[in-house]
């Protein structure tokens, strides 16, 4: 990213950051959790998502701990984010205070805190922390991924047919793609980060969205994911890149290295792809897709 005269941070940088990241998003995750299955106020912003009054808690509290670690960092967060300022900055801070907001206010305990620490416009730290499941997986660049302090690692699945695939309800209608999936047991989480989280450690073999979604919903699981073996992509298979003012990347493909590539041909023929006429919006969050 230009404009930052900051030299980068290395392996050992990384891994000294973790603890007091982890600190951060475990008492995010405590305010958080104080709140959930309570009544909260709650609005709509102008792209229809919801926000409630602890999403803009929980990332107060987390600008304040983290900028604290990283002063010289860039801030892009879902709730706080102004403008393209971050992209002047070499480390950038990419949080989602929570994830899976809808969810959270369905009583849905699959939301979570997403912090990532972009560098040079690719994660080399990432945290997802959900507190009413007691699950927490972290990864620093070159460190390997853990879940709960136990090594997290990709399924070794070797063929897509029986996968258990993590996606949007109606993913796999038919009329949706011009050729069809092989049968894969389909699942549904109202969180991105968390999607991507199961597959790094394994309990689901690849994870697909085929619509645009932002950094703040990806940067911490594509860490964790390709920390823990597996490959990510966009939907065309291209590796993400975080360096762009639209904050955005087209769609994601996450999975074990075997199912990777056959995934990624099916979504090519996903008809609601660019030479479709799709738009481009990003896929909203909480609302069970």
């Amino acid at each position: 990213m230009p404009g930052s005269e900051h030299s980068p941070l290395n392996a050992d940088a990384l891994q000294a950051l973790l603890k007091p990241v982890l600190a951060a998003a475990r008492e995010a995750g405590t305010l958080a959790a104080a709140r959930f299955r309570t009544r909260v106020h709650r609005q709509r912003k102008a792209d229809g998502s919801p926000v409630t009054e602890v999403d803009l808690a929980v990332d107060a509290l987390l600008r304040e701990q983290l900028m604290q670690l990283l002063p010289q960092a860039g801030w892009l967060s879902e709730e706080s984010t102004q403008g393209d300022g971050w992209l002047a900055h070499r480390q950038v801070w990419c949080i989602d205070p929570l994830d899976g907001t809808g969810g959270f206010l369905r009583r849905d305990p699959h939301w979570c805190i997403s912090v990532a620490l972009l560098q040079d416009g690719a994660p080399v730290l990432g945290v997802v922390h959900a507190p009413v499941l007691q699950r927490t997986w972290w990864a620093a660049h070159g460190g390997g991924a853990l879940m709960n302090g136990m090594t997290a690692r990709v399924s070794h699945r070797q063929a897509l047919e029986g996968a258990r695939i993590i996606g949007r309800r109606n993913l796999l209608d038919a009329a949706a793609w011009e050729r069809p999936w092989p049968r894969v047991e389909l699942r549904r989480y109202p969180s991105l980060a968390l999607r991507l989280s199961y597959v790094a450690s394994g309990e689901a073999d690849g994870m697909l969205s085929t619509t645009a979604v932002n950094y703040w919903d990806v940067a911490a699981g594509d860490i964790i994911v390709r920390e823990a073996g597996g490959i990510i992509t966009d939907a065309e298979g291209v590796p993400l890149r975080y360096e762009d003012a639209s904050a955005r990347v087209h769609g994601v493909i996450a999975a074990a290295p075997a199912l990777h590539e056959e995934m990624r041909t099916l979504a090519q023929g996903w008809r609601g792809c660019a030479r479709h006429g799709n738009t481009g919006k990003p896929e909203k969050q909480g609302n069970g897709t």
